[in-house]
């Protein structure tokens, strides 16, 4: 039996739109209370102790198996597109060729693809922990203290009741004028027992000493702390990958340019013939 249809760029078309699908899905499924609380499970605990959460959500399960299913293949496909058609053309020297950057499109993919899949299995894992001024958690060989909360938006939107829940919502669901991220800042002192480094960490924005990454998750007044003040959740992430991810990332985008230039050329020049 052939085997053609895994190099087929009909295939890799059709996993594309179905893992853009799959994901629509799985964002369906995060809406209900208990996958979502699934969900920040598996993203707490590593790849080897995902079993036993997976065991009580079927649903999550057959999601998570299915979205790994599908970048498996795309992945197989892509390789295999790239040794049998587009290794070739460079092999060949074909620099003139209007497929010629398609190679380092298809290599830097498969590298984003195998740093997440080594950042999953073997490094995936953080700690978080939600502070108020002045107290401090571990992560690793670092010691961390929030030292001051810069929050310029309403306070009383981000109170919590007894259910912890808060007139603004959830933080992905505010809209500017309840929270605007701009306005929004955590201080920190980070000691790794050598020195100190002092740095500010806003949402989804990282305060970074070495191979730490602080990201503030929340902005909260728990129920009945009001005299505490403001609370943080930071999320502390060790990852040696990032710069890799950070570099893929960056070359991927840089060869999708050069993709697009070189077809905007050719597509220009017969236009004007």
């Amino acid at each position: 039996m052939k085997m053609n249809w895994l190099f087929s760029i009909r295939l890799a078309f059709v996993l594309l739109i179905v893992v853009s699908l799959w994901f629509a899905a799985g964002m369906a499924v995060s809406e209900h209370e208990a996958s979502r609380q699934v969900f920040k499970l598996l993203n707490d605990l590593p790849m080897s102790q995902w079993l036993a959460p997976l065991s009580t959500a079927p649903v999550v399960a057959v999601w998570l198996i299915g979205l790994v299913g599908l970048m498996v293949l795309l992945g197989v496909n892509t390789a295999l597109c790239s040794w049998r058609d587009l290794w070739p053309t460079w092999r060949r020297k074909r620099w003139h060729s209007p497929r010629i950057m398609m190679l380092p499109i298809h290599v830097l993919t498969l590298l984003v693809f195998l740093f997440h899949g080594i950042d999953l299995v073997f490094i995936h894992g953080h700690d978080s922990a939600v502070l108020h001024q002045g107290q401090s958690f571990s992560s690793g060989q670092y010691q961390i203290q929030l030292t001051n909360v810069d929050y310029q938006n309403d306070i009383s939107l981000i109170k919590e009741d007894g259910t912890g829940k808060s007139p603004a919502g959830r933080i992905t669901r505010r809209n500017v004028e309840q929270f605007d991220p701009r306005k929004n800042k955590a201080h920190f002192i980070v000691d790794d027992g050598h020195k100190k480094v002092t740095g500010d960490a806003e949402f989804m924005r990282q305060f970074r000493v070495d191979d730490l990454y602080l990201t503030v998750t929340d902005f909260s007044v728990p129920y009945q702390k009001d005299n505490l003040g403001v609370h943080v959740k930071v999320v502390a992430v060790h990852n040696p990958l990032v710069n890799y991810f950070f570099a893929c990332y960056g070359l991927l985008l840089l060869s999708l340019f050069i993709q697009g230039f070189v077809f905007w050329r050719r597509s220009y020049k017969k236009g004007t013939r």
